[in-house]
């Protein structure tokens, strides 16, 4: 059920702020997933079950930890059965979507075997369980090495249907911008059709690059979460961009509206790298990391959730 509240004000529009459904759980108080698990995505299962995966860490290629109430979360397993002939290395930001029952589609980044340590672009692997094994194709999907290579791959299926995928343009890498990406894949959710199209790109309040974005639709608008600054910083963070089409124009939300979470609330550290799904259009559901010294990067990311995302008129908030 969806219930009216607040009046507010966005971009000169007038209108009402629509509340999700709400859940006993918001904001995970502390980590979800007490351990390395940089980058997760999230994605829920046709039979109700969460599984998340993870950036590369000491517990496999890909980590997954399942959960069947969003709250407690199984050990860590790897799901990824190699990097792909085409790579080398470690995974980062894998994202996994269930195309159609029995077939489940990993987007992850790499780098290239035969190129320099900057040289990433977007695999996919694919598998008949959201549990693995996930196995890679043997060519990467997108690359872009002119302007600093292809990483942080997300799906997403928009009303009616469509698949599309998104991606950061890792220019940062080479001294160039960092435009977020959308195209439009085929029903497999992989085969790329049509051109891409840039969503948004980095200003200088973004602090050098934008990255790691996240889709969702909800009641009109389309919200793109991604990340700031520095990721091994605590000036990372959770912004968003909204629009009323999929391929755009987006506009950055600015203060007092944004951004969605910075460091410090909810006892977070350089939040970011988030996923949020939308349940069913009942309810929008997160999972991001947070540092677990609480200062940087070094002892790496654990997984927070927060189980409720506000919504409406363009405007985001935990609940």
């Amino acid at each position: 059920m969806i219930f009216p509240t607040t009046l507010l004000t966005l971009l000169g529009v007038v209108t009402t702020l629509s509340f999700a459904t709400p859940v006993k759980r918001t904001v995970s108080n502390g980590a979800a997933l007490n351990k390395d698990f940089p980058d997760p995505g999230i994605m829920r299962n046709s039979d109700g079950v969460w599984y998340a995966y993870s950036t590369s860490t000491g517990s496999g290629l890909v980590p997954m930890s399942k959960s069947t109430d969003f709250a407690t979360w199984s050990t860590p397993t790897n799901v990824l059965s190699s990097v792909g002939s085409w790579a080398t290395g470690a995974v980062w930001a894998p994202d996994v979507r269930e195309i159609t029952s029995g077939h489940y589609v990993m987007y992850y980044t790499a780098r290239r075997s035969s190129g320099p340590s900057n040289d990433h672009c977007i695999g996919i692997a694919t598998a008949t369980s959201p549990a693995g094994p996930f196995t890679p194709n043997t060519s990467p999907l997108i690359c872009d090495l002119d302007n600093g290579g292809a990483i942080d791959a997300s799906g997403f299926e928009a009303p009616g249907g469509g698949l599309y995928i998104l991606w950061k343009v890792d220019g940062n890498s080479i001294g160039k911008s960092t435009p977020i990406k959308i195209q439009h894949v085929g029903a497999n959710g992989y085969d790329l059709l049509d051109t891409a199209t840039t969503l948004i790109t980095n200003d200088p309040i973004d602090g050098g690059l934008v990255e790691a974005p996240s889709m969702i639709y909800w009641d009109g608008w389309y919200y793109l979460f991604f990340s700031s600054n520095n990721y091994n910083t605590l000036k990372y963070d959770i912004s968003y961009a909204v629009s009323q089409s999929v391929t755009g124009p987006f506009t950055k939300v600015q203060a007092p509206n944004a951004p969605f979470l910075v460091s410090g609330q909810y006892n977070t550290a350089g939040p970011g790298g988030a996923t949020a799904i939308n349940v069913l259009n009942q309810y929008v559901s997160m999972a991001f990391h947070s540092d677990i010294n609480g200062q940087n990067a070094s002892s790496g990311r654990a997984m927070w959730t927060i189980s409720n995302v506000c919504l409406g008129g363009g405007v985001a908030k935990p609940c």
